[in-house]
């Protein structure tokens, strides 16, 4: 890849190049909870005075066995016990911060396992189209920017649906044209992002200065939408098709990246997230790592990189072959696209889609190829992780994990499908049998379930659709997290959609919610962007749980998640955010 050489140098700065930093894979081992003093469910092993106790709450170490305390203190940025109010209170000293929490829940910080973190906080800075249900509303926004914009500066924006578009309004298959973006900015090229990241709709300025024209090709893996009789495009462009135009688009300048990392850190402050795992950019490491060295990192960084042959060879010859970095700032993962997704219809599927039965998808790789990378990147010691939504892409993944454990030396693996929408029954109890984690977003799920059904049909979705719970009974590891920006970054929008399957913008609909059979607990859902998604990079060791020696990373809720009607887990907002016993966040 043409990148991979300022990339390099950031993860020469991220391993031996960098100042010293603890360990990073296996810090010191958390305690087994039953080989603690049985005075408390966390004692710590030796004493000295805490720089912050919590105490009168809640506190949820999220361990399996749920296990309860009352209070909690942090030193030099790690747990140091959890306890009792009498066993922490002894922990104090004359300078050590007392929290009240009230009877208020602490949970540790939610650690979102699969965002894009630097593309999310840049999209918070474009045109927002969330939320958007006429064509009207979309031009109305972009031509606010336009009006701030300057002649030929490209408008970018994210999160519209045609799903939630009049029927009447849309164009050839089912999708907008670019009419209302031609008058919303005549004079500007814009680019809006589909809400899933997999499609994009271009103005005719756009398209011109790209050179789309009616005798420009699909690419492989990616369609043109072109009108019926004229074969003009129409500004929709699918899968790999976005880079026939998204390649023309400049690059954010570093203040613009700054700008947006910036308010993604600031998001993830507000809403209770002190870990992400993103795909990351040279530029992204550089300043993670600037931001980290100036003590204002306030999030710790777990990144991919791209699933690349030259990459996978790169890396190896450098050796680096496992997550490099410290507790703020690591990269281990490698990230290939099986398929698309079902809002597009590029989803990969066995069998055709229950509403247009002339496609089954757009598989992003032969058989083949995708063996011959995952194979290499296994035995070069990396996390592979793989994006599959579609039944056919899970089953090619699952494929190829298994291949590649065929084909190489058995060593310790903690592989990834990313997503894992809608899955094969049989395919089902293959990820606890190779190994393979589930990594999923349960906001998916009530986000899709309008009209889910009718794209791939009832059965299809009973028998595998955002199955967290059969996974889970049939042994697998599933982790949780959000896609943002693809959906919210508020955790408390994923535990409610676990715990309900309902909307969240009408809480209760459906009644008893959607193929109910999948719902989890509150507890299971915590546990699953906690502890679970810890484990899913390798740092089950470092944080995810409440107990000594773990991270101090916590958050403190305005509303018990465990306890509360299950609509108001939707309003739980942070009081107190910690990370590495540090306050980023504190509500007045």
């Amino acid at each position: 890849m043409t990148r991979s050489r300022p990339l390099l140098l950031a993860l020469c700065a991220l391993s031996a190049c960098a100042r010293p930093h603890p360990p990073i894979l296996h810090g010191p081992a958390a305690p087994d909870p039953a080989a603690m003093n049985s005075r408390s469910p966390g004692w710590p092993r030796t004493s000295g005075q805490a720089d912050m106790i919590l105490v009168g709450g809640r506190v949820f170490v999220a361990d399996n066995a749920n296990t309860m305390a009352q209070a909690v203190a942090l030193r030099n940025g790690t747990v140091l016990a959890v306890g009792t109010d009498a066993q922490i209170r002894a922990l104090a000293g004359p300078d050590t911060r007392t929290v009240d929490l009230q009877g208020r829940l602490v949970t540790p910080g939610f650690n979102d396992a699969h965002v894009h973190f630097g593309a999310g906080g840049q999209n918070l800075l474009q045109v927002s189209l969330l939320g958007a249900t006429s064509l009207a509303e979309i031009e109305r926004r972009v031509a606010a920017a336009a009006e701030q914009a300057a002649p030929g500066e490209w408008i970018l924006g994210r999160g519209w649906d045609q799903t939630r578009l009049p029927a009447s309004e849309l164009g050839p298959g089912g999708w907008p044209t670019n009419a209302a973006l031609n008058r919303a900015a005549p004079k500007n090229p814009v680019v809006l992002t589909r809400v899933d990241g997999h499609t994009s709709w271009a103005n005719e300025t756009a398209l011109r200065i790209s050179g789309v024209t009616e005798d420009t090709p699909n690419p492989s893996g990616g369609e043109i939408v072109r009108h019926p009789t004229t074969r003009q495009a129409t500004g929709i462009l699918k899968e790999s098709a976005e880079s026939l135009v998204t390649r023309f688009i400049p690059d954010p300048t570093e203040a613009q990246e700054r700008r947006g990392i910036h308010a993604a850190m600031d998001l993830a402050a507000r809403t209770g997230v002190t870990s992400v795992q993103s795909d990351v950019t040279p530029s992204h490491v550089a300043i993670y790592q600037q931001l980290r060295d100036a003590d204002s990192l306030t999030v710790r960084i777990y990144g991919w990189l791209p699933l690349q042959r030259e990459m996978i060879d790169t890396l190896r010859a450098r050796r680096i072959t496992a997550p490099t970095g410290d507790d703020w700032v690591r990269v281990g993962m490698v990230k290939g696209y099986t398929d698309g997704t079902l809002g597009s219809r590029t989803a990969y599927m066995q069998e055709p889609f229950a509403d247009d039965h002339s496609v089954r998808g757009l598989p992003q790789y032969t058989n083949a190829q995708l063996d011959s990378l995952v194979t290499a990147a296994d035995a070069a010691g990396l996390q592979v992780i793989l994006h599959a939504i579609g039944d056919a892409a899970n089953h090619q993944a699952l494929n190829a994990f298994e291949n590649a454990a065929r084909a190489n030396p058995a060593h310790p693996r903690r592989h990834r499908i990313e997503h894992a929408q809608v899955l094969d029954r049989a395919d089902i109890p293959r990820f606890r049998e190779l190994g393979v984690i589930a990594s999923m977003q349960p906001t998916h799920a009530t986000s899709d379930m309008r009209w889910a059904e009718t794209r791939i049909g009832h059965d299809r979705a009973v028998e595998g659709a955002y199955a967290w719970r059969t996974l889970l009974d049939a042994g697998a590891t599933v982790i949780f997290g959000t896609d943002f920006p693809v959906e919210p970054l508020p955790p408390v929008e994923g535990i409610y959609s676990a715990v309900t399957r309902q909307s969240r913008e009408e809480p209760g609909v459906p009644p008893g919610g959607w193929l109910p059979a999948q719902r989890l607990t509150r507890a299971e859902a915590i546990r699953l962007y906690t502890s679970a998604s810890a484990f899913g990079e390798w740092q089950e060791a470092r944080k995810g749980t409440l107990r000594p020696g773990m991270l101090g990373d916590l958050v403190v809720w305005d509303r018990d998640l465990l306890t509360v009607p299950e609509a108001d887990i939707l309003n739980a907002e942070p009081v107190l955010t910690v990370v590495g016993g540090r306050v980023v966040y504190e509500r007045r």
